[in-house]
């Protein structure tokens, strides 16, 4: 009995393994793989188009756009007017000699006169602006500062 089991067990193997070869070489044919020959550059004919029937030239005579964006189109206007503040017309105080003594005298007076100002420093060079539109006042600063003996001018300044 084992000698049959046996020998139906070789008997399906050894047809098993002949079906897998004859199928094997019978379709190993069938898989060619055929290569294209490219001619070479310097064998090749130079083809020149004629610029009257060239793409580019109908493009350019045709009036319909036939094109589109990739993207939206968005147009935005924003009026900065309301979030820009307006520039100030203000006056500098030019002196021509800083020391102590004419910044101090020129507190004073600007002081006495209940005029609005600013004093700042740029670069050691105090710079003083005067927030007054009167020219009668102005210049009434400058005679001041002059019993002071300290040169002034005022300068007019937009910030």
């Amino acid at each position: 009995m084992q000698k049959k089991i046996l020998g139906v067990f070789f008997t399906i193997l050894f047809v098993g393994v002949i079906g897998i070869l004859y199928n094997f070489f019978n379709y190993a044919d069938d898989e060619i793989v055929q290569t294209k020959q490219y001619p070479s550059p310097l064998k090749m004919e130079k083809k020149t188009q004629n610029l009257d029937s060239s793409w580019i030239d109908g493009l350019a005579r045709s009036s319909k756009n036939r094109y589109e964006y990739p993207v939206n189109e968005l147009f935005m206007q924003i009026n900065l007017h309301k979030y820009i503040p307006p520039k100030v017309k203000s006056y500098k105080l030019i002196i021509s000699n800083v020391d102590r003594y004419s910044v101090f005298c020129v507190i004073q007076t600007l002081s006495s006169l209940k005029l609005p100002f600013v004093l700042s420093k740029d670069k050691n060079i105090p710079n003083v602006y005067i927030n007054s539109s009167k020219d009668g006042v102005l210049k009434k600063v400058t005679k001041k500062l002059k019993e002071y003996d300290i040169d002034s001018k005022i300068v007019e300044e937009w910030k």
